[in-house]
Formats: structure tokens, sequence, C-alpha cells
């Protein structure tokens, strides 16, 4: 790259699967995390490359639960996408890019 040369940003990258045409629905990750720092870390790697993420804390006590739901949060802001409550102790973390195709939201709606 030269001195002026482009460099790809976040969100150019996880726009690549629109054009796999696999729906952002096929690629959702769910799980019930446990108090695991490098786990989050992991897939806050997922939500970075274009996958997204449900996550339900009822495994975890409040301080733990609110540690790692600040932790997906503000990664999921820095990667300019969104969080979306689904029940008291579930949220979806999306890059903006996924819901582009529409099936994220359908199966939001669904639920």
């Amino acid at each position: 790259m030269g001195l002026f040369g482009k460099k790809k940003n976040d969100y150019e990258e996880a726009s690549k699967n629109l054009e796999n045409k696999e729906l952002a629905k096929d690629r959702i990750l769910m799980d019930q995390i446990d108090d695991n720092d490098q786990k989050a870390a992991e897939y806050v790697k997922r939500l970075k490359a274009g996958d997204p993420l449900i996550i339900n804390f009822d495994k975890l006590e409040e301080k733990a639960a609110n540690k790692l739901l600040a932790f997906f949060a503000g990664a999921t802001f820095a990667l300019d996408g969104r969080s979306v409550k689904i029940n008291e102790k579930t949220y979806l973390f999306a890059l903006k890019a996924s819901f582009m195709d529409g099936s994220l939201q359908r199966f939001l709606d669904e639920l």
C-alpha cells in the first residue's frame, strides 16, 4: 500500500459475505456464554468477520454478565454494528452489513 492507498475497513470486509449469497441468519453463532475472556475475544473475532452473535448470559452472575455484555456491546459499537436485546438475558450483536440482506431482521421479527 502506497502513501495514499486505500485501506479496507471492517465494514467492507464483512460485506464480502453478502457477495457469497449466504444469508446472515445462516451465519448466526448462538451460545450460552460463561465467564471466559478468551472465548469472548474469539466471538468478537467472529463478529468482526461478519458472523452475527446471539449470546445468552443466563449462566452468569450479575457482575460477570454486565462485564461481558459491556464488552460485546463496546466491540459491536466500535465495529459500527448494532446490539439488539432479545430478552432479559439474551442479546444479538451484529455488524450493520449483516442486516443488509434482510434475513437477520426477519429472524428477529419471528422470535
